[in-house]
């Protein structure tokens, strides 16, 4: 540990004597003129330096409610990037830049496996820090794992990504085509890497200059043609953006009104839309196309035909039913997963003979294999009612801790069942 404090402290030296020797050339600092005078090593070490001066960690750690007057807008953008990586439980999610891994926890919390990566050593403990005081409510999926970044290479392996999140981070990469580079190698086939950025002329605004001057830390400016054009060539292929809209705009009454008989945009709500997003970005990559699985809503849809729609049964046994089901949805249904998140079964409500519901959670069903879109399945359903009277079985299916497919669109069937 000496050692590599030493280390780092020689290349703070070199990096103070550099600014000292450009600021007094020039007073506005240029990135690029910080690009071309600083190695990546010595921009991380520029990192660590700016955690370990850190005295009280608390805002770091309780973000994005550290300051009231940055919550809505931090807010706004993770519900954006959250939406637009279309995420799933039990995703391997790597955080980027995490810092002190507060939106980690927050990935954590979805039940997201999360690998934080950051260029600070010292981030990273204080993110230690955040997962053991502000332990997960439930439990974890999975322990996080904490990544040191050389600035060069990211220390986990080729395609064991499902997602990657750049939030706030890569207007701080000098070497950005290197770490897009990486983005690709550690991503799964139909990874997204999603980006929540600050836009053009970010570098010359007041806060970024007195970060570059304070803390030698790189504040670059995101010029999303120049990203795509790097993506693309490395072998990224879909692009989508989040319409950003920055909190403080109010929506006067007549404003709302024109917008809603007129359906145009007053002059300026239009004015504000553009300006938000000329100062900030929210957009995304892809590697390759994926089909959507049942560890989301997204995409589940069935219809399900079971064999009779009345039965007569005796009283403690069991009844057999057969159901033919098939996925008209778009996603993926999975039998198996880790904690059962997302996985599909036949599922089934009990309600009396007025239709008023008993038990909701009556009867489960595994399916006996992944159901792809456009496939069918039958499955052999063996019940049992305990009581004598005439029962209704509501027939669904269910991805466990996502959704009952009826709540996202599909109808099921029910099953008349006269216990003797």
């Amino acid at each position: 540990m000496r050692g590599g404090a030493g280390r780092i402290g020689a290349l703070l030296r070199k990096v103070r004597y550099a600014y000292e020797r450009r600021v007094a050339l020039n007073d506005r600092i240029d990135p690029k003129d910080l690009i071309r005078t600083l190695s990546v090593e010595e921009l991380c070490a520029t990192a660590e330096d700016y955690y370990r001066k850190i005295h009280d960690p608390t805002p770091q750690m309780t973000k994005p409610f550290a300051f009231l007057q940055e919550t809505p807008e931090l807010l706004h953008r993770m519900g954006l990037i959250i939406s637009g990586l279309r995420l799933g439980t039990t995703m391997t999610v790597l955080d980027f830049g995490a810092g002190t891994c507060w939106l980690s926890r927050f990935l954590a919390q979805l039940h997201c496996y999360t690998i934080s990566v950051d260029a600070s050593r010292t981030a990273l403990e204080i993110g230690k820090r955040l997962f053991r005081e502000l332990p997960l409510l439930g439990g974890t999926t999975a322990e996080p794992r904490f990544v040191l970044f050389n600035g060069h290479t990211i220390d986990v392996a080729d395609e064991s990504m499902d997602r990657i999140v750049c939030f706030d981070t890569f207007h701080h990469v000098p070497n950005q085509r290197e770490v897009l580079r990486e983005f690709f190698r550690v991503l799964k086939w139909g990874g997204i890497v999603g980006f929540s950025e600050p836009g053009r002329g970010h570098s010359q605004s007041p806060q970024s200059q007195y970060e570059m001057r304070n803390y030698q830390v790189l504040e670059n400016d995101i010029v999303l043609e120049d990203i795509l054009e790097e993506a693309k060539a490395i072998g990224f292929t879909d692009v989508w953006l989040k319409l950003v809209c920055t909190p403080g705009l109010d929506l006067l009454w007549e404003d709302y009104r024109f917008m809603t008989a007129k359906r145009r945009l007053p002059d300026g709500v239009r004015s504000h839309l553009i300006e938000s997003n000329r100062q900030g970005t929210v957009f995304f990559f892809a590697k390759g196309s994926a089909v959507p699985d049942s560890r989301s809503p997204v995409g589940l849809a069935h219809r399900l035909r079971p064999s009779t729609t009345s039965v007569v049964a005796k009283r403690n046994e069991p009844v057999s039913l057969k159901v033919s089901i098939t996925n008209t949805g778009t996603a993926k249904w999975l039998h198996e997963n880790t904690g059962d998140y997302g996985v599909v079964k036949v599922g089934m409500h009990l309600y009396d003979a007025n239709r008023t519901l008993v038990d909701l959670d009556f009867f489960r069903s595994r399916l006996v294999r992944d159901v792809s879109p456009g496939e069918g399945v039958e499955q052999q359903v063996t019940v049992t009612l305990r009581e004598r009277g005439r029962y209704i079985l509501g027939v669904d299916l269910v991805a466990e801790k996502i959704t009952w497919f009826e709540n996202v669109g599909s109808a099921p069937m029910f099953i008349e069942v006269f216990v003797e």
